[in-house]
């Protein structure tokens, strides 16, 4: 039963990953500000940003002023006070196309030439949106010139920018290094499968459970943090933990189950080993590839091991039955 409730959550990790896109996510593209016109933002008052490649737009306005970002249509879309306060435009299309970086339809309510209707948010003196403008949205876009338009106190101020499309990294590298750390973990455990097979999954739930925390507390709310992988990952490892405390015979189903719910949140960052640009964490991009590459591993090589110890009446480890034949 464990297993099994395992492998359902694998599948929902998986199934999942189209609702989660309003996340960060690994990526090619690489947006950069080149300018913004006029060249002090009238005044100084706004600062701009790129978040995450090319998944969203930061824009800030400096005590004092405000500023209003236009939307597709260059109609009011969002809006930081002199206070700092932040509002939306419900009535802006924009605001139900940025929801997620895919894009999506538009609001019935929506109408560019509408006057604004707008929705307080909170002061934080900053606005993060998924601007489409600023990443690609078909295959065929290999880099692009973009400007988002903006008034800074009434004054018009234009920002400027492009998107390139990084090469992709070689991924043969991180295969092979999954697969070396791998057997190696089963040929030094292959004696001990039962008790090994725990110990590699408890290494895959600590490493998946400390990616998926660094991932959300990267992600900006504005864009909508996903719990889901913080969720699974603290089951999965403790899950392993207790499966640590149970009888040898129940010991393989706990373990199958933690390797089953790391490797659920696993397939929602393999795009890191395969993209230019992953998903932003603490460090350099290959302590993430690395890090990924270990917990791949590690979930290969648990179940290779549960599955040597499922075949054996009991772990080496296990003590002996005093009243046994054997203990004669």
């Amino acid at each position: 039963m464990l297993a099994v409730a395992g492998v359902s959550a694998f599948t929902l990790m998986v199934l999942a990953q189209p609702a989660t896109a309003s996340n960060l996510t690994a990526t090619n593209g690489r947006s950069s500000v080149l300018s913004i016109e006029p060249s002090n933002g009238a005044g100084g008052g706004v600062l701009v940003g790129i978040i995450g490649g090319d998944a969203a737009l930061r824009v800030g306005a400096t005590p004092g002023h405000e500023v209003i970002v236009l939307g597709y249509a260059a109609e009011p879309y969002l809006r930081i006070s002199t206070d700092g306060s932040i509002s939306v435009n419900t009535r802006s299309p924009a605001t139900a196309l940025n929801q997620t970086r895919n894009g999506g339809t538009g609001e019935g309510t929506a109408d560019a030439s509408a006057e604004p209707e707008w929705l307080s948010l909170e002061r934080s003196g900053e606005v993060v949106w998924h601007d489409h403008r600023i990443h690609s949205m078909t295959t065929a876009d290999q880099g692009h010139g973009w400007s988002i338009s903006l008034l800074v106190d009434g004054t018009p101020v234009t920002i400027n920018g492009e998107l390139r499309i990084e090469p992709q990294p070689l991924i043969v590298p991180w295969v092979l290094l999954i697969g070396a750390v791998a057997a190696v973990a089963v040929l030094v455990g292959r004696r001990r499968p039962t008790s090994t097979a725990l110990v590699t999954a408890g290494v895959a739930a600590s490493v998946s459970m400390v990616l998926a925390a660094l991932v959300t507390v990267a992600t900006p709310t504005e864009l909508g943090r996903d719990l889901l992988p913080v969720v699974v990952t603290i089951a999965a490892w403790l899950t392993c933990v207790i499966g640590s405390l149970t009888p040898h015979r129940m010991r393989i189903g706990f373990t199958i189950a933690s390797a089953a719910l790391s490797a659920g949140f696993l397939s929602t960052m393999l795009r890191n080993l395969s993209c230019a640009i992953p998903v932003p964490i603490i460090g350099p991009p290959i302590i993430d590839r690395v890090a990924v590459s270990a917990a791949v591993a590690t979930v290969i090589a648990t179940f290779i091991l549960a599955v040597i110890g499922a075949g054996q009446p009991q772990d080496p480890t296990a003590p002996i039955n005093a009243g046994s034949p054997a203990a004669g």
